[in-house]
């Protein structure tokens, strides 16, 4: 009985000195302290959530004790392989709710057509006026009597008479002949002096045949052109042409002229 008493004290007196025995009553057992290290853990990372607004899933982590892995700087590229980090919004009455600016309705810019190109018209030179024809010649003697017969007989044309440069020389022998070539010569001797009716001018014409044989506008039997026309067309009229002239065929004989 007493080997009996003695083996079963010694166990009781180890128990008596235990330290759980002196543990107090509301105090977790040790196996319960670690899930009351991890609420609390859990409870101070929740904290720290709701103070910064968000807390990604590598926060919520590191309450448990492991170290937590460095977020990534901004605008890294992620590493393949590793979860995008997705964030925890906190509680309600820690959100802020911020007015969105507002949108400007800006107009888009007015295109402005560009100016058409405006066609300059170059202008063009319009061609010089021809120069008026040279006067034709027939006399080209150069003095003052060719001047006079190549006017007259320019007008005769114009009029149809029936002359050119091919009669210039009977008209020279005639005026020759009858005035010496001026054309304010009166004739005082002959027969027509005499009757009352001189000879006048170049081509020593009297009144009633100079104004029979003038053309319209060349009245004047001292002008030395009109008395050409008057004495030519006489010429034409009365004898058919020069070649019928008494002076010229009597010249044309060998004899001397004969006034007409």
């Amino acid at each position: 009985m007493g080997s009996h008493n003695s083996n079963n004290r010694a166990p009781r007196k180890a128990a008596l000195f235990s330290p759980d025995r002196y543990r107090p009553r509301h105090a977790a057992k040790p196996k319960n302290l670690g899930r009351i290290g991890a609420r609390t853990s859990v409870s101070a990372s929740l904290l720290m959530m709701s103070v910064a607004g968000s807390a990604t899933p590598l926060a919520m982590a590191s309450g448990s004790g492991e170290a937590a892995p460095p977020a990534p700087a901004a605008g890294a590229t992620p590493v393949a392989g590793t979860v995008a980090a997705v964030p925890v919004l906190g509680p309600p009455s820690t959100w802020v709710v911020t007015t969105p600016a507002p949108v400007l309705d800006i107009p888009a810019a007015v295109e402005v057509a560009a100016p058409e190109p405006v066609a300059v018209e170059t202008p063009v030179a319009e061609p010089a006026p021809a120069p008026p024809p040279a006067p034709e010649v027939f006399d080209t003697t150069g003095d003052p009597i060719a001047g006079w017969i190549n006017e007259a007989i320019r007008v005769m044309r114009a009029q149809g008479v029936p002359v050119g440069g091919g009669d210039v020389q009977a008209i020279r022998t005639i005026i020759d002949k009858e005035s010496s070539g001026n054309p304010n010569a009166v004739n005082r001797w002959d027969s027509n002096w005499r009757a009352g009716h001189p000879s006048k001018g170049l081509m020593q014409c009297i009144d009633s045949t100079f104004n029979a044989h003038k053309l319209p506008g060349h009245d004047d039997i001292f002008n030395p052109v009109d008395n050409i026309i008057a004495g030519v067309r006489y010429t034409i009229s009365r004898y058919g042409g020069f070649d019928g002239h008494p002076g010229l065929k009597s010249i044309r004989k060998g004899s001397g002229y004969r006034g007409y």
